[in-house]
């Protein structure tokens, strides 16, 4: 299969920190809590982030349960994560300025066997690329165009 190319466009709202992102024609809102400068209008980059995984997550359970004979009556991911605001605003340059750790914890309501459902989770943690990428992967400026 060829490698797709998935694309993101974000610009500033002109007030405050807010911003809309564009994927794909549906338009989403991005900014920032009151205490942290913006008019809390929208999740913030990190709380997508957190987002993006939970829902990778789940869509990659439900899409592969039936390869794994496992009935979905719901699934719930709740994910959270450590970060120091002290990293990236630059008051301690040796805190990390993204997470220092996420976790998560999934809730499936299935009546299916327990060790068909382990199964699928072993798999879905293997392949979801939310959860890959965020172990690392190159993020790269291509270049700093001017309006």
């Amino acid at each position: 299969m060829a490698i797709g190319i998935f694309k993101s466009t974000v610009r500033w709202d002109r007030h405050g920190l807010q911003c809309t992102g564009d994927i794909r024609g549906k338009k989403f809102v991005i900014d920032e809590p009151e205490e942290l400068g913006g008019t809390d209008q929208g999740p913030n980059p990190v709380e997508y982030v957190l987002g993006a995984l939970g829902g990778c997550l789940n869509i990659l359970i439900t899409s592969f349960a039936p390869k794994y004979q496992v009935e979905i009556d719901d699934v719930t991911v709740y994910v959270e994560g450590d970060l120091d605001p002290d990293g990236f605003t630059g008051k301690n340059p040796a805190v990390r300025p993204g997470f220092q750790q996420i976790r998560y914890k999934i809730t499936i309501d299935s009546p299916s066997p327990e060790a068909n459902i382990q199964k699928l989770l072993q798999h879905v943690e293997t392949v979801c690329p939310v959860k890959d990428t965020l172990s690392g992967v190159p993020v790269l400026q291509i270049l700093n165009e001017q309006a």
